[in-house]
């Protein structure tokens, strides 16, 4: 498997979170959450190198109260969807930031609609962050890629540090 993001003629990166009609209608075991995850999120993940879904994380998320624990070790559809959840939100937040996103987004009035919502922002971010659509102003200026790349890492530091600030409110 290759290690590149290849984005296509337009710019655009293919890069799609399964939705909540997308997810298992029956129960998983662990090995089957973690083949689902891979199947669905692994090669985008292994591309722009962060970690395999494991048997540990997926533990360590019970013992920290971030996802309900397996029932007859099977895990149904919303411990799925908070799985790809904090899957994703770990390789930027910490456990307690986000057990408090979990439970924000466990407290509306919909768990299938705030999945969608955060599957749909998550690509869209992450779309229009690789095609270059944010912060771009000239395509042939000299430096742009490490221009590129400093704008990212500022708006990264801006976004988690407004996550945190709300989170502490």
């Amino acid at each position: 498997m290759s290690n590149k993001i290849i984005l296509s003629e337009n710019n655009s990166i293919e890069f799609h979170i399964p939705r909540w009609n997308e997810l298992p209608t029956i129960d998983l075991y662990m090995d089957q959450v973690i083949a689902f995850n891979q199947s669905n999120l692994g090669s985008f993940f292994e591309a722009v190198g962060l970690p395999q879904l494991t048997k540990s994380m997926i533990n360590n998320y019970v013992k920290a109260r971030i996802i309900d624990p397996p029932v007859n070790k099977k895990y149904g559809k919303l411990s799925l969807a908070m799985i790809v959840v904090v899957y994703i939100l770990k390789s930027c937040y910490s456990t307690e930031e986000i057990r408090k996103l979990i439970d924000i987004g466990l407290g509306l009035p919909n768990n299938q609609t705030t999945y969608n919502r955060f599957c749909e922002a998550v690509e869209n971010a992450v779309a229009a962050v690789f095609s270059g659509s944010i912060h771009i102003e000239n395509l042939n200026e000299k430096g742009r890629e490490r221009r590129y790349l400093v704008d990212n890492f500022s708006l990264s530091f801006a976004c988690k540090i407004y996550v945190q600030y709300a989170l502490n409110q």
